[in-house]
């Protein structure tokens, strides 16, 4: 994935229910998603996008995601937004990060079509386990809309190359 670095992010659609207090209450209704374009969004800043294979599912859920939301002041210490992508709706998303405690610390969205992932060739094969196309799981760290890092696992259920600790270590 290295042949990515120094390249321009995909220009892509992201879909997020934006954090309200009132999304504390897991019961709540979230609003209206909204569309982020990655070119526009991201233009003039550093960002940290995590993707990952599903929202809820083992690894994500129990090692990979916590520490980023964890991590997120750190992240934001050093000029770094933290975005959190799958290929799960936007609802569902809301609902991981609220599972999570995250507020809007961090953001939670939809690669919409995996319109990013496919851009960097990070996808995965979740047929067998019923799950289709996915992001791979990886993270990849830009600023100014250009990649500075892709670290993408070998297998969707590791995590060795894009934890939060090792993210970090590379801003």
């Amino acid at each position: 994935m290295s042949s990515f670095v120094g390249k321009e992010i995909p220009q892509a659609t992201f879909a997020e229910v934006p954090y309200t207090p009132a999304l504390d209450d897991p019961k709540a209704c979230a609003g209206p998603p909204r569309k982020v374009q990655t070119h526009e969004a991201f233009k003039g800043k550093k960002v940290v996008i995590v993707a990952v294979p599903g929202s809820f599912t083992p690894t994500c859920h129990g090692n990979h995601a916590p520490g980023f939301v964890k991590d997120a002041k750190k992240f934001a210490d050093k000029g770094y937004d933290v975005w959190i992508i799958a290929a799960n709706d936007p609802f569902v998303q809301s609902a991981w990060r609220t599972s999570l405690g995250a507020k809007d610390e961090v953001h939670f969205a939809t690669d919409v079509d995996l319109q990013f992932s496919k851009g960097i060739d990070a996808t995965v094969d979740a047929s067998a386990h019923g799950l289709g196309i996915r992001a791979a799981r990886y993270v990849l760290i830009a600023d100014d809309l250009k990649i500075k890092s892709l670290d993408v696992e070998a297998s969707p259920g590791e995590v060795n190359v894009s934890s939060a600790e090792l993210a970090y270590g590379k801003l």
